[in-house]
């Protein structure tokens, strides 16, 4: 699956840098693959975290082993699930 982490930032780019890197190392530590940090056009926030994933336990498992930084002011979250089409 997808996970898609929408997010605004309101502090420093050298700040952000600092913990999208911390992020990146719990993802790893968690069994995930992290895709990057991206600047969406069609949404309302400021970026957007891309992450490979085949459990949404996994995610919650991630993110509860990083507090999220008070520069963080709100996020959302999208998980996007494989379909298989049968003919």
């Amino acid at each position: 699956m997808i996970i898609l982490v929408f997010f605004d930032w309101s502090a420093t780019g050298k700040e952000l840098k600092r913990w999208n890197n911390t992020f990146k190392e719990a993802c790893e530590e968690h069994g995930m693959t992290y895709k990057g940090l991206y600047g969406p056009m069609g949404q309302k926030f400021n970026f957007t975290w891309i992450i490979e994933s085949d459990s949404v336990d996994k995610f919650i498992e991630t993110t509860k082993s990083v507090s999220r930084p008070p520069a963080m002011t709100h996020y959302i979250t999208e998980v996007l699930i494989p379909q298989e089409l049968n003919e």
